[in-house]
Protein backbone atom coordinates (compact mmCIF):
# COMPACT_ATOMS: atom_id res chain seq x y z
CA UNK A 1 0.00 0.00 0.00
CA UNK A 2 1.36 3.34 -1.12
CA UNK A 3 1.39 6.21 1.44
CA UNK A 4 -0.69 8.23 -0.69
CA UNK A 5 -3.59 5.42 -0.29
CA UNK A 6 -3.21 5.16 2.83
CA UNK A 7 -3.95 8.69 3.49
CA UNK A 8 -6.74 8.41 1.48
CA UNK A 9 -8.15 5.22 3.03
CA UNK A 10 -7.71 6.85 6.66
CA UNK A 11 -8.87 10.39 5.34
CA UNK A 12 -12.53 9.16 3.88
CA UNK A 13 -12.54 6.51 7.34
CA UNK A 14 -12.39 9.70 9.76
CA UNK A 15 -14.52 11.82 7.49
CA UNK A 16 -18.60 11.01 8.49
CA UNK A 17 -19.91 8.43 6.17
CA UNK A 18 -21.56 9.32 2.90
CA UNK A 19 -22.76 5.34 2.58
CA UNK A 20 -19.71 4.72 -0.26
CA UNK A 21 -17.04 2.23 0.00
CA UNK A 22 -14.18 4.38 2.09
CA UNK A 23 -11.77 2.27 -0.13
CA UNK A 24 -12.74 2.74 -3.42
CA UNK A 25 -10.38 3.13 -6.41
CA UNK A 26 -7.42 2.20 -3.97
CA UNK A 27 -5.06 -0.42 -4.52
CA UNK A 28 -5.51 -2.12 -0.98
CA UNK A 29 -5.30 -5.88 -0.53
CA UNK A 30 -7.52 -7.85 1.59
CA UNK A 31 -5.11 -7.63 4.54
CA UNK A 32 -4.49 -4.03 4.54
CA UNK A 33 -8.23 -3.31 3.97
CA UNK A 34 -9.20 -5.59 7.04
CA UNK A 35 -6.06 -3.84 9.14
CA UNK A 36 -8.08 0.33 8.39
CA UNK A 37 -11.31 -1.41 9.49
CA UNK A 38 -9.98 -3.06 12.52
CA UNK A 39 -8.88 0.70 12.74
CA UNK A 40 -12.10 1.90 13.47
CA UNK A 41 -12.66 0.01 16.79
CA UNK A 42 -10.19 1.66 18.18
CA UNK A 43 -10.94 4.82 21.09
CA UNK A 44 -8.32 6.97 19.08
CA UNK A 45 -10.10 6.57 15.98
CA UNK A 46 -13.65 7.44 17.57
CA UNK A 47 -12.35 10.50 19.62
CA UNK A 48 -10.71 11.80 16.23
CA UNK A 49 -13.91 11.10 14.10
CA UNK A 50 -15.84 13.01 16.95
CA UNK A 51 -13.49 16.09 17.45
CA UNK A 52 -13.66 16.09 13.16
CA UNK A 53 -17.76 15.76 13.58
CA UNK A 54 -18.05 18.82 15.76
CA UNK A 55 -15.48 20.79 13.76
CA UNK A 56 -17.45 20.46 10.82
CA UNK A 57 -21.11 20.99 12.24
CA UNK A 58 -19.76 23.77 14.26
CA UNK A 59 -18.09 24.99 10.80
CA UNK A 60 -21.87 24.65 9.44
CA UNK A 61 -23.79 26.62 12.14
CA UNK A 62 -21.85 29.58 11.21
CA UNK A 63 -21.80 29.20 7.64
CA UNK A 64 -25.62 29.14 8.10
CA UNK A 65 -26.21 31.07 11.11
CA UNK A 66 -29.78 32.76 9.70
CA UNK A 67 -31.49 30.27 8.03
CA UNK A 68 -30.37 27.68 11.61
CA UNK A 69 -31.56 30.11 13.79
CA UNK A 70 -35.23 30.30 12.56
CA UNK A 71 -35.25 26.67 12.67
CA UNK A 72 -37.19 24.51 15.53
CA UNK A 73 -34.38 22.45 17.33
CA UNK A 74 -35.49 19.37 16.10
CA UNK A 75 -35.30 20.04 12.34
CA UNK A 76 -31.70 22.02 12.90
CA UNK A 77 -30.15 19.01 14.10
CA UNK A 78 -31.52 17.02 11.47
CA UNK A 79 -30.18 18.97 8.85
CA UNK A 80 -27.21 19.50 10.02
CA UNK A 81 -26.91 15.69 10.72
CA UNK A 82 -28.03 14.84 7.14
CA UNK A 83 -25.03 17.83 5.96
CA UNK A 84 -22.03 16.30 7.97
CA UNK A 85 -23.29 13.17 7.12
CA UNK A 86 -22.84 13.73 3.05
CA UNK A 87 -19.30 14.83 4.00
CA UNK A 88 -20.30 18.86 4.56
CA UNK A 89 -18.45 20.92 6.56
CA UNK A 90 -15.03 20.28 5.77
CA UNK A 91 -14.46 22.88 2.91
CA UNK A 92 -11.46 25.87 4.16
CA UNK A 93 -13.35 28.32 1.68
CA UNK A 94 -16.26 29.74 3.90
CA UNK A 95 -18.52 30.95 1.21
CA UNK A 96 -18.22 28.18 -1.25
CA UNK A 97 -18.69 26.28 2.34
CA UNK A 98 -22.01 28.50 3.27
CA UNK A 99 -23.30 28.60 -0.43
CA UNK A 100 -23.41 24.46 -0.96
CA UNK A 101 -24.82 24.62 2.89
CA UNK A 102 -27.44 26.90 2.27
CA UNK A 103 -28.68 25.03 -1.15
CA UNK A 104 -28.55 22.03 0.56
CA UNK A 105 -31.02 23.23 3.05
CA UNK A 106 -33.19 25.05 0.85
CA UNK A 107 -33.67 22.11 -0.87
CA UNK A 108 -35.31 20.10 2.34
CA UNK A 109 -37.42 23.15 3.11
CA UNK A 110 -41.32 23.79 2.36
CA UNK A 111 -41.83 25.77 -0.41
CA UNK A 112 -43.42 28.20 -0.11
CA UNK A 113 -42.38 29.13 3.32
CA UNK A 114 -40.49 31.67 5.50
CA UNK A 115 -37.92 29.74 6.38
CA UNK A 116 -37.14 29.09 2.38
CA UNK A 117 -37.77 32.37 2.02
CA UNK A 118 -34.75 33.80 4.82
CA UNK A 119 -32.10 30.71 3.16
CA UNK A 120 -32.37 32.36 -0.28
CA UNK A 121 -32.25 35.80 1.35
CA UNK A 122 -28.71 34.65 3.05
CA UNK A 123 -27.44 33.18 0.30
CA UNK A 124 -27.92 35.81 -2.21
CA UNK A 125 -26.78 38.82 0.14
CA UNK A 126 -23.50 36.17 1.23
CA UNK A 127 -23.13 36.02 -2.81
CA UNK A 128 -23.60 39.45 -3.51
CA UNK A 129 -21.05 40.98 -0.72
CA UNK A 130 -18.62 38.56 -1.55
CA UNK A 131 -18.77 40.04 -4.90
CA UNK A 132 -19.04 43.97 -4.13
CA UNK A 133 -15.83 44.59 -3.53
CA UNK A 134 -14.04 44.04 -6.82
CA UNK A 135 -17.15 44.44 -8.92
CA UNK A 136 -17.26 46.68 -12.03
CA UNK A 137 -20.05 47.12 -14.37
CA UNK A 138 -18.95 45.19 -17.49
CA UNK A 139 -18.03 46.89 -20.90
CA UNK A 140 -21.95 46.68 -23.23
CA UNK A 141 -20.27 46.80 -26.54
CA UNK A 142 -20.45 42.42 -26.37
CA UNK A 143 -23.90 43.21 -26.87
CA UNK A 144 -23.32 43.96 -30.02
CA UNK A 145 -21.86 40.98 -31.15
CA UNK A 146 -23.86 38.50 -32.44
CA UNK A 147 -21.77 35.87 -30.50
CA UNK A 148 -22.50 37.60 -27.41
CA UNK A 149 -23.75 34.68 -24.82
CA UNK A 150 -24.95 35.54 -21.34
CA UNK A 151 -25.79 33.63 -17.82
CA UNK A 152 -26.49 34.22 -14.45
CA UNK A 153 -23.91 36.55 -12.38
CA UNK A 154 -21.38 34.31 -9.97
CA UNK A 155 -22.58 36.96 -6.66
CA UNK A 156 -26.18 37.18 -7.68
CA UNK A 157 -29.16 35.68 -6.32
CA UNK A 158 -32.96 35.77 -5.73
CA UNK A 159 -35.44 35.61 -2.85
CA UNK A 160 -39.15 35.10 -2.92
CA UNK A 161 -41.29 36.88 -0.12
CA UNK A 162 -44.41 35.68 0.87
CA UNK A 163 -45.31 38.89 2.52
CA UNK A 164 -44.08 42.42 2.87
CA UNK A 165 -40.34 42.20 3.05
CA UNK A 166 -40.07 44.36 5.76
CA UNK A 167 -42.39 43.13 8.24
CA UNK A 168 -40.59 39.68 7.39
CA UNK A 169 -37.02 40.55 8.33
CA UNK A 170 -38.22 42.95 11.54
CA UNK A 171 -39.88 39.76 12.54
CA UNK A 172 -37.06 37.54 12.04
CA UNK A 173 -34.37 39.61 13.34
CA UNK A 174 -36.58 40.41 16.76
CA UNK A 175 -37.24 36.91 17.18
CA UNK A 176 -41.04 37.44 16.90
CA UNK A 177 -43.56 35.15 15.50
CA UNK A 178 -43.21 35.15 11.53
CA UNK A 179 -46.45 36.31 9.83
CA UNK A 180 -48.46 33.72 7.90
CA UNK A 181 -47.18 33.06 4.51
CA UNK A 182 -49.33 35.22 1.98
CA UNK A 183 -48.40 33.62 -1.86
CA UNK A 184 -50.90 36.65 -2.95
CA UNK A 185 -48.86 38.83 -1.60
CA UNK A 186 -45.16 37.65 -3.17
CA UNK A 187 -42.50 40.18 -3.63
CA UNK A 188 -39.00 38.84 -5.52
CA UNK A 189 -35.69 40.72 -4.66
CA UNK A 190 -32.66 40.92 -6.83
CA UNK A 191 -29.12 40.62 -5.65
CA UNK A 192 -26.20 41.39 -7.52
CA UNK A 193 -23.17 43.07 -6.22
CA UNK A 194 -24.08 46.38 -8.20
CA UNK A 195 -27.17 47.08 -6.93
CA UNK A 196 -27.52 49.85 -4.27
CA UNK A 197 -27.41 47.91 -1.09
CA UNK A 198 -26.67 45.21 -2.68
CA UNK A 199 -30.50 44.14 -3.72
CA UNK A 200 -33.82 45.73 -5.08
CA UNK A 201 -37.31 44.31 -6.19
CA UNK A 202 -37.18 42.60 -9.78
CA UNK A 203 -40.18 43.25 -12.00
CA UNK A 204 -41.23 40.59 -13.61
CA UNK A 205 -39.68 40.62 -16.63
CA UNK A 206 -36.64 40.48 -14.44
CA UNK A 207 -37.45 37.53 -12.89
CA UNK A 208 -38.61 35.42 -16.15
CA UNK A 209 -34.81 36.09 -17.59
CA UNK A 210 -33.29 35.27 -14.41
CA UNK A 211 -35.16 31.69 -14.55
CA UNK A 212 -34.31 31.64 -18.24
CA UNK A 213 -30.40 31.51 -17.39
CA UNK A 214 -30.58 28.64 -15.51
CA UNK A 215 -27.56 28.10 -18.43
CA UNK A 216 -25.37 30.11 -20.55
CA UNK A 217 -27.58 31.51 -23.40
CA UNK A 218 -27.40 33.68 -26.43
CA UNK A 219 -27.97 37.20 -26.27
CA UNK A 220 -30.06 36.10 -29.77
CA UNK A 221 -32.09 33.60 -28.59
CA UNK A 222 -33.15 35.80 -25.64
CA UNK A 223 -33.79 38.27 -28.05
CA UNK A 224 -35.62 36.24 -29.86
CA UNK A 225 -37.90 34.87 -27.21
CA UNK A 226 -38.95 38.31 -26.18
CA UNK A 227 -36.58 39.30 -22.79
CA UNK A 228 -36.29 43.05 -23.18
CA UNK A 229 -32.44 44.50 -23.92
CA UNK A 230 -33.14 46.61 -21.07
CA UNK A 231 -33.77 44.43 -18.70
CA UNK A 232 -30.30 42.36 -20.14
CA UNK A 233 -28.39 45.84 -19.65
CA UNK A 234 -29.76 46.22 -16.48
CA UNK A 235 -28.77 42.82 -15.02
CA UNK A 236 -25.35 42.91 -16.31
CA UNK A 237 -24.46 46.57 -14.80
CA UNK A 238 -26.09 45.10 -11.51
CA UNK A 239 -23.96 41.75 -12.20
CA UNK A 240 -27.31 39.96 -11.93
CA UNK A 241 -26.22 38.34 -15.03
CA UNK A 242 -22.84 37.83 -16.79
CA UNK A 243 -20.68 37.76 -20.07
CA UNK A 244 -20.56 33.54 -20.50
CA UNK A 245 -17.61 32.17 -22.31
Amino acid sequence: MSLLDFQIALGRLVRAPDGRDPFRALHLDEGECSCLEALTQSAGYRFTVAVQRSWCVGRATSAGYLTLSILSAEVRTRLLNEWTNSGGGTSSFIAAEADALLNFIANLLPDPSHELTVCRLEQATLRANEGATDFRAPDPAPLDSPQCVVRRGRHAGIATFHGEPHRIVSALLDHKTLPQVSPEAEVIMLFGPGLERLCRAASSSEVALWERLTETVKLTALLREGHRPDDIKAMLHAGVAEYGD
